[in-house]
């Protein structure tokens, strides 16, 4: 839990609200796994919402989110209400799923795999975000733009190749959403394999298939594009399109030469084989709250000069939901009543956790880790 900032309580409007939303986000698209505890932290305007991977705490920006839901002294317009509940349904995701699985020969442990889960947690709250305004009571609201552009861009676009008349693309995101995120790519290769492969694949094979069909998705550019522009992760897409055709191409011009030889493929657990590679996600760290765009840079996909994006290119900036010099804390603050400090919060200092959504600026000489750390 990010430390030095106020705990909701738990007979607060506002903390009553968020646990009507989180509840019913969770209906739309539900999951075994539910990691919220229950504490909910009012943050600052640096991000607008995170989970902590360590005590399964909820954090939502006091200005961004909390001030524009239901039983606060302010509300703001459709587009802030937007961009709250889209929020919402962004953190839901993340705390409704397992990270891990470890005995899952196709699970992906590495770090690239953080921008590829908020990519799907953010392409399942745009997906839902209409139905969810109109079924939480606020009404029509308009889709907000994406937080995560190159991640939801480049998960929107293996979505797009994914999907087909087998695996559409609702169950490919219903089965993303469910988690683990280890198996995201897995999912998105299953939906490849039963879509365009199923004719030639036995079933006995299909794991190693879609291990093969995997390592195309293993694009380099995964672990950069957190804080880039919806144009980069649309060439990730791009790029990974052009070696997944070329793999399904192989693929059949395996079976149609030798039928009753399987796939040669491995699966990237390494230690669902009983291998030990010492890269295992739980140990990893949680993104840096430096991986947000900036919303005033130029727009999605362009430079200044009006050329097309290349991988590596950034979009430097406070990043969106940054504070401004004008804002302060009193401000933020103002809605809630009898506000808790959060605890331990003269003793220890906060990171952002997995999920963190529109975050700003990273701290300076902190360590991207989850959870608190002591001074």
């Amino acid at each position: 839990m990010q430390s030095g900032l106020p705990l909701v309580p738990r007979e607060a409007a506002v903390y009553r609200e968020f646990e009507r939303l989180y509840h019913l986000a969770r209906t739309l698209r539900p999951t075994a796994t539910d990691r919220w505890t229950g504490d909910l932290v009012a943050g600052g305007t640096e991000s607008w919402g995170s989970v902590d991977r360590k005590s399964g705490a909820i954090t939502l920006s006091a200005q961004h989110v909390l001030r524009h839901l239901r039983g606060s002294d302010s509300r703001g317009g459709a587009d802030q209400q937007a961009q709250a509940l889209a929020t919402i349904l962004h953190e839901a995701t993340h705390a409704g799923m397992a990270l891990e699985a470890p005995t899952a020969a196709n699970a992906v442990h590495r770090n690239l795999m953080w921008n590829v889960m908020e990519g799907v947690a953010e392409v399942r709250a745009m997906a839902d975000i209409p139905a969810f305004a109109v079924l939480a009571g606020y009404g029509e609201l308009p889709v907000p733009p994406p937080q995560y552009p190159a991640p939801y861009s480049a998960i929107d676009g293996l979505l797009k190749q994914a999907s087909g008349p087998r695996r559409g693309r609702g169950s490919l995101l219903d089965a993303l959403s469910r988690g683990p995120g280890a198996l995201h790519l897995d999912e998105l290769a299953d939906g490849v394999l039963q879509n365009r492969l199923a004719d030639v694949v036995p079933v006995g094979d299909q794991q190693a298939v879609r291990a093969a069909l995997i390592e195309p998705m293993l694009h380099p550019a995964w672990g950069h594009i957190g804080k880039m522009a919806s144009g980069i992760g649309e060439s990730v897409a791009r790029d990974i399109q052009i070696k997944l055709n070329s793999t399904v191409d192989e693929i059949r011009q395996h079976y149609r030469a030798q039928p009753g030889q399987p796939f040669p493929a491995e699966g990237p657990n390494a230690e669902a084989a009983g291998i030990a590679d010492g890269n295992r996600l739980a140990v990893l760290p949680a993104p840096n709250a430096s991986d947000r765009v900036d919303r005033s840079a130029p727009a999605a996909g362009g430079r200044p000069d009006g050329s097309s994006p290349e991988i590596g290119d950034q979009v430097d900036g406070a990043g969106r939901g940054g504070r401004t010099p004008a804002e302060g804390r009193g401000s933020e603050m103002r809605f809630l009543d009898g506000v808790a400090p959060a605890a331990g919060a003269t003793a220890r200092r906060p990171s952002l956790g997995q999920g963190t959504r529109g975050a700003a600026q990273r701290a300076k000489g902190r360590r991207p880790e989850s959870g608190v750390e002591r001074e």
